[in-house]
């Protein structure tokens, strides 16, 4: 296997946001007269299914609230500024781990791929601050506001790919959520997930080397599973 590209996510892969996200859904529920506040836990449950930017889309996901696109719209947005503020604030840290795998990787002669449903904004002032100059060295592509469950041809991964002049099948994803890793393996990428939900996923704190890359050993990935089980995977 050629580990050629590897797109990496921000949201608990590259940096530890849990507490800024759900600080922030918590004032987004406030600010709209909402009752629901939640806890890590239900921040976790919520981000298995739509991934951490856009975990607050749990909350509104059922009648009447689902119904008022207007409101849903703005409690989104609230969220997004509240996430925003608290990071410029209270800058998250840097997985360690991962920055040890770029450099494997870089060093290896890997690209290195940012794609993140993080607003655009956000994953400027989390990069710039962190890389500054040498951001537009270290990373091929960067890119925020990305939907993964658009159903438009080609998704992101395969845009990605494509204006890099990269085969999906020697290039991995190593994301959270759910959404993105099914857009990967979609797409025909490899995929590893190190989500923080659940005990039956591999966890930040072990990460994955570069090295481990190379050694795990494959299993079909169905679209359909609810979420990526450990290890890599490749589309059946």
């Amino acid at each position: 296997m050629s580990i050629d590209v590897i797109f990496l996510g921000l949201d608990g892969v590259l940096f530890d946001t849990e507490a800024l996200h759900l600080a922030a859904c918590n004032t987004a529920f406030a600010n709209a007269g909402l009752s629901i506040r939640w806890t890590l836990p239900a921040l976790r449950a919520a981000a298995a299914i739509h991934g951490y930017a856009r975990a607050i889309s749990a909350a509104v996901a059922m009648p009447p609230l689902s119904r008022e696109k207007r409101r849903v719209a703005e409690l989104l947005e609230d969220k997004h500024r509240a996430f925003h503020r608290a990071l410029l604030a209270r800058p998250p840290q840097v997985q360690a781990a991962a920055l040890a795998l770029i450099e494997d990787a870089s060093a290896a002669g890997s690209k290195i791929c940012i794609l993140t449903d993080l607003p655009a904004p956000a994953t400027a002032a989390l990069l710039e601050r962190h890389f500054g100059a040498d951001l537009n060295s270290l990373f091929s592509v960067v890119a925020g506001g990305i939907s993964f469950e658009t159903t438009t041809a080609p998704g992101p991964y395969a845009h990605a790919l494509h204006a890099m002049g990269a085969a999906p099948h020697d290039a991995i994803a190593i994301d959270t959520a759910v959404p993105a890793l099914r857009a990967a393996a979609d797409a025909g990428l490899w995929t590893v997930s190190v989500a923080p939900y659940g005990t039956d996923v591999v966890r930040p704190r072990q990460f994955i080397t570069f090295d481990a890359l190379h050694d795990l050993q494959a299993s079909p990935y169905t679209p359909d599973q609810q979420r990526p089980s450990p290890g890599l995977h490749r589309a059946a």
